[in-house]
């Protein structure tokens, strides 16, 4: 990701795992199906096993080089996990606040990791409340979605990645559409926000791409509201059920943004069903050969009702966020 540092914050070297590239796979099969080139951004390669590591990497290293000494965030799991990494990294104090119903595996990572663990009941709005308040109290640089703007531009390094893959090398090549998970929605703001600055430089001439994004129907907040046409979203107050646990975000703090970004793009948002995302893994699986998280499978689990509004222009990209190993146990479950 560090190729692209002149459109990063980070001023010195950055607290680094090795992250990235990640590949851009190619889905003959799917694009049979579809009748549209299809492509997977997989970010299941990187340190931690989740796109998280991009948004750990830049966040951490900006907030090194601003002062920061103690860092507090709230998590639904995998965000902890990697800011927890790259603290231990940079030798900085870190604090993770988790909803007691987070998985497993992403607790112990934090633990593993050095870092204080505090675990919360209810949601991982709740553990957002313990962040502020931590943060307030010790006076931690508080490191929540959208509470700081450095996560957001580690995260747009996924796009310009993805628009260099699809290049010929001279110049980038922008997606048609992009089909993303949307938990707090900092991969699609990421993604609208890399393909205005590279159209900006004149590294491109194509159109900005569609960016659609996709929610579990045990937890769509966003859906919810973009269906009503709503420009902010009501909290969702369902059971939050969905093996997706990064999606479990039933009050994301910045879904207004998510919703402009979305529509202004002319995409849609889509909820899917358990069976639906479990299906997806299956299928991407056995007819591709890519093995992806539940948030990942999401993105191939929403083509058909997206293809059917028609909301797919070529080529397509589906954007896996994590390695499914993170995840064998809940879906042997």
């Amino acid at each position: 990701m560090w190729r692209y540092r002149e459109l990063l914050p980070v001023r010195g070297e950055p607290v680094s795992l090795g992250e990235g590239p990640t590949p851009l796979l190619p889905a003959p099969r799917l694009s049979e199906c579809f009748g549209v080139e299809v492509f997977v951004k997989d970010d299941g390669p990187l340190p931690s096993g989740t796109f998280k590591a991009r948004g750990a990497a830049a966040g951490l290293s900006r907030a090194v080089e601003l002062g920061a000494r103690a860092i507090v965030m709230p998590s639904a799991g995998n965000a902890g996990a990697a800011w927890s990494l790259y603290a231990a990294r940079a030798g900085v104090r870190m604090t993770v606040t988790m909803a007691r119903t987070a998985p497993e595996e992403n607790k112990e990572e934090v633990r593993l990791a050095g870092a204080e663990l505090v675990e919360v009941d209810g949601t991982i709005a709740d553990a957002g409340a313990a962040a502020r308040s931590i943060a307030s109290d010790t006076g931690a640089y508080l490191a929540a979605t959208f509470a700081e703007p450095y996560r957001v531009e580690g995260k747009k390094s996924a796009w310009l990645e993805c628009f260099d893959q699809l290049g010929d090398g001279a110049s980038m090549r922008l997606p048609g559409t992009v089909v993303t998970p949307v938990g707090g929605g900092v991969a699609a703001v990421a993604c609208a926000k890399a393909a205005e600055e590279v159209r900006a430089l004149g590294w491109t001439g194509d159109p900005a791409p569609v960016v659609s994004g996709v929610q579990s129907e045990e937890c769509p907040p966003i859906v919810r509201a973009f269906d009503a046409g709503a420009s902010v979203a009501e909290p969702w107050e369902g059971e939050l059920a969905t093996i997706a646990a990064g999606l479990r975000v039933p009050a994301p703090s910045e879904a207004d943004l998510v919703l402009r970004v979305v529509r202004e793009s002319g995409g849609a948002m889509a909820a899917v069903s358990e069976s639906e995302v479990l299906d997806a893994v299956r299928d991407l699986a056995a007819t591709e050969g890519i093995l992806v998280c539940p948030e990942g499978a999401t993105a191939l689990a929403a083509l058909p009702a997206l293809a059917r509004r028609g909301a797919l222009r070529g080529p397509v990209v589906l954007y896996n966020t994590g390695a499914a190993g993170k995840y064998l146990g809940a879906l042997t479950r």
